[in-house]
């Protein structure tokens, strides 16, 4: 039986990736009033579409705002493998504060002095992450009208070591591995979103650990929600039993909590599912759709 455990401060990732929203053409003339910027149009129907952007680029239909709310971050995580058992752990130390706003009118814009024109279409992207404590959001939306309103707040703690006791008792042929985890995360978000227009499609999964729930709007031509959620993790406890041979039983206990509540409104597909998972890391002790 071959056991290892590997502590190490990995170096960081550029994790967050930063999206623009334009302004749909016919607010143009509104963000000439709103910043006095006065612009010549060129010939080129290369250089309207870069005057137009640097124009839109000030006039956001969607505000993102970021609050580092404590120093810098510092990311660590742990690995161990107890036969063909393994497991990886990664969180960070830090306070984050993020709101988003949006609101306008997605429409299509004219590319070329003849009138080509490229369809409008607003998307969104967020995938966060600290000790499988996190979301995944997707939205992608073509011509109508739109408006969301976002406040999430997130912290966790990742300085407490990692402890572990490896137990070999007299007589026995089996080795006990015992992990215990102390990096506590909090994960509270609420939304709110109304939309109506040729068709939306709006993902939404809240995990904690193993447990999940989870929301999918599809093809939609109306879309208004209400969502709110609340994931606290306090820690975690890893036992493994195993023999000379390999891993005879798993549990893993953290101690989390996952609360998320959902009130929509959808003229297309929708689905609601979440699921609930067992101590052994395999059976499901409930799941629903």
């Amino acid at each position: 039986m071959s056991a290892g455990f590997h502590p190490y401060i990995p170096p960081l990732d550029d994790a967050w990736k930063h999206s623009t929203a334009f302004m749909p053409s016919a607010f143009e003339e509104m963000a000439e009033n709103l910043f006095n910027i006065h612009y010549a149009r060129a010939k080129s129907a290369i250089l309207n579409i870069l005057n137009l952007y640097n124009i839109l680029f000030l006039v956001l239909s969607a505000s993102l705002l970021f609050l580092l709310l404590a120093p810098p971050v510092h990311a660590v995580s742990w690995y161990a493998s107890v036969g063909s058992w393994e497991i990886n752990r990664d969180s960070l130390t830090m306070n984050f504060t993020y709101e988003d706003y949006c609101s306008g009118n997605i429409t299509g814009i004219e590319t070329t002095p003849r009138g080509a024109m490229v369809d409008g279409i607003h998307s969104r992207y967020v995938n966060i992450d600290l000790n499988s404590v996190g979301v995944k959001l997707r939205r992608s939306a073509l011509e109508g009208e739109i408006k969301s309103e976002e406040y999430t707040d997130i912290s966790a703690s990742a300085d407490e070591p990692i402890t572990r006791e490896i137990i070999k008792r007299s007589g026995s042929p089996y080795f006990e591995f015992n992990f215990t985890e102390v990096w506590p995360v909090h994960f509270q978000s609420e939304r709110a979103l109304v939309y109506h227009g040729m068709m939306i499609n709006d993902l939404d999964l809240a995990r904690n650990n193993l447990d999940w729930a989870a929301t999918s709007f599809r093809r939609s031509p109306e879309l208004s929600s209400i969502r709110r959620f609340t994931m606290d993790l306090e820690r975690a406890n890893i036992s493994l039993v195993a023999d000379e041979d390999d891993v005879l039983q798993v549990e893993f206990l953290p101690t989390k909590q996952l609360n998320y509540s959902i009130q929509a409104f959808c003229s297309g597909q929708t689905e609601l599912s979440y699921a609930q998972t067992a101590s052994d890391m395999i059976t499901i002790i409930s799941r629903g759709e």
